[in-house]
């Protein structure tokens, strides 16, 4: 049975090359005691996002069933059961019908309108960092800019208020993690979701419906009259409001983080703001914000990667591994922004992240407006003082010091 290295949650990528060179499948225990099946490789790791074998909700019998099982000596995370209604707790039917409801909230054209506004928040936000200098010239790029960020984009789609986006980090940071969490933690959190959105959503019900999001979700029927059902709609408030902040703020600081480190690479963006896309698709190859997809089990005996695996196991597919696979990906440890991009960075199959479009344009956005204001930004510390999160579903930092003594262009040259 493997353990994670002590070192893992920093350097994660020298572990994931061990194992795919013993193979593309392991038994792996977590320090919870949990015990699952990592996929490491890209061909299995494909398969087993869209394999119809292994199944994603937690709450139907024989979800129960594996998340038990696989607690062992550890023990299963509770959660409030009203939040499960949503995508990526969904198998089919029931996914094709959630699905089919939320989409059009998130089609292209829908993204693409909010590029003005998304601009103007990155904005707001750079002409504030200014003021959160602190003696040294320092500042948290994370906290003051990459986070803010995409938390406020979500809550004015949402139509909640901003003021409430503390909170949210709050209790996102003790669910976005189940395998590392305390009970307490997630107990105090999924119960403080559910009522915020009970709350949110009867007032919406009281009132004339918006452009918001939850407005929109409200409204929104199926060629059949088909809507979501009120813990449905908390449910995907829930999800959105998650999945929506914590993949584009580890998406922005893990790139920016990067660039620092390649100081001329940086610098080179503040003229060429064209080479931002792919170079954020191939971020998110190279140090995605997310390190294992959520949590499946195996509903019937499979066979992944040549491996054998029962029913009721749970199964962790690790996607910074597959993304790092060197059978797929010529110099897979190089940072190469011109390569052709087929990661699995959002996912595959039936449950592709429905917010791609958004973290894209919002990492985008966020890394074209810091280059333009501040082309001389400098990392602050060395690489070994950063702090990562110790997280087994997200890879990010706990902060981003940087340097802005001189770094900011004069604002009339803006």
């Amino acid at each position: 049975m493997i353990t994670l290295p002590a070192e893992f949650f920093r350097t994660p990528y020298a572990f994931y090359e061990q194992l795919r060179s013993a193979g593309p499948v392991h038994r792996i225990r977590l320090r919870t005691g949990v015990q699952a099946w990592l996929v490491v490789d890209y061909d299995a790791a494909k398969e087993a996002l869209r394999h119809p074998g292994i199944r994603k909700n937690p709450y139907s019998p024989a979800g129960v069933r594996a998340r038990h099982a696989a607690a062992g000596d550890g023990r299963v995370i509770p959660a409030n059961q009203r939040l499960s209604h949503h995508l990526l707790y969904a198998d089919p039917p029931e996914h094709s019908r959630l699905r089919k409801l939320v989409t059009p909230a998130f089609a292209p054209a829908r993204m693409a309108a909010l590029a003005p506004r998304i601009t103007a928040i990155a904005d707001e936000l750079l002409d504030g960092i200014d003021r959160a200098v602190d003696a040294t010239g320092r500042v948290d790029l994370l906290a003051e800019y990459a986070f803010p960020l995409p938390i406020t984009v979500i809550c004015e789609l949402l139509g909640v208020p901003v003021e409430d986006r503390a909170r949210f980090r709050d209790w996102s940071a003790a669910v976005v993690d189940t395998p590392m969490a305390t009970p307490q933690r997630m107990v105090s959190a999924t119960d403080a979701i559910v009522d915020y959105f009970d709350r949110l959503v009867a007032l919406r019900h009281t009132k004339a419906h918006g452009d918001d999001l939850i407005s929109h979700l409200l409204t929104v029927t199926d060629d059949d009259g088909d809507r979501l059902g009120h813990d449905e709609l908390i449910s995907m408030a829930f999800l959105i409001l998650v999945a929506g902040h914590e993949t584009t703020v580890n998406l922005i600081g893990n790139t920016v983080l990067t660039l620092l480190t390649d100081p001329p690479r940086y610098r080179a963006l503040h003229n060429d703001p064209d080479a931002v896309a792919p170079l954020v698709e191939e971020m998110l190859r190279y140090n995605g914000p997310v390190n294992v997809a959520t949590m499946r089990y195996t509903a019937a005996p499979i066979t992944l990667g040549g491996t054998k695996i029962p029913p009721g196991e749970l199964v962790l597919v690790a996607l910074a591994s597959a993304n790092r696979d060197e059978r797929h990906f010529a110099d897979p440890a190089a940072f190469h922004p011109d390569r052709s991009s087929n990661h699995l960075a959002f996912g595959h199959g039936i449950h592709f992240c429905l917010g791609a479009g958004l973290a894209r344009l919002e990492a985008r956005i966020a890394l074209t407006r810091l280059v333009g204001r501040y082309p001389e930004l400098r990392l602050a510390v060395d690489d070994d003082d950063l702090r990562w999160r110790e997280s087994i579903l997200i890879r990010g930092l706990q902060d981003l010091p940087v340097d802005l003594a001189g770094a900011a262009v004069d604002s009339a040259m803006r």
